[in-house]
């Protein structure tokens, strides 16, 4: 028979790993209580949180919601890094993955070590959570695009004009050879 404190952890968990669940999975091991408050802080700027999971329920959900393979996640302490349910965020394993990396270099540590994470309904792997700090923000894709959006405008006007920029550039070396 469960004990209410399990039943109450299950539930719990139950509400965090739903449908959209998007985090980030990091050890906190050998960070500092001053550590795990600054770090606590910076994800708390970006709209995000942290919580420390008990290892066997959390499998337990994750294998009832559908990600079976997460065995190796959890060797030793983990926590996750969400957004909490009432922020509306875009890709919240990305922006904690940002914010992890920013904050291990601000700090010279390699602490917390990331895991892997949980992003569009699949289980990452440690290298893949790695690299989501790689993925540019949704600013910096905008832009991207807006470029490319406007290159072959740039590229025709340049074409263009171009026939005529050579015309005038050869009228005015020859005025100046006849002056």
């Amino acid at each position: 028979m469960p004990n209410l404190l399990n039943t109450s952890i299950v539930r719990e968990y139950e509400g965090l790993f739903s449908e959209d669940f998007d985090a980030l999975a990091v050890q906190p091991v050998g960070l500092s209580v001053e550590d795990v408050e600054d770090l606590r802080n910076q994800l708390r700027d970006a709209n995000l949180s942290m919580q420390l999971l008990r290892n066997r329920p959390a499998k337990r959900v994750l294998g009832d919601v559908g990600f079976a393979s997460v065995d190796d996640l959890f060797t030793g302490p983990v926590a996750v890094i969400f957004a909490p349910p009432d922020q509306s965020i875009d890709a919240p394993a990305i922006i904690a993955a940002k914010v992890v990396s920013a904050w291990r270099k601000k700090n010279k540590q390699e602490l917390p070590s990331i895991k892997g994470g949980f992003m569009d309904r699949r289980f990452l792997t440690m290298a893949e959570a790695e690299d989501l700090k790689r993925i540019p923000s949704r600013e910096e894709l905008l832009s991207i695009l807006a470029g490319q959006i406007v290159s072959p405008g740039r590229t025709l006007a340049a074409q263009i004009t171009a026939p005529a920029q050579r015309l005038a550039s050869q009228i005015e070396s020859h005025k100046d050879t006849l002056d």
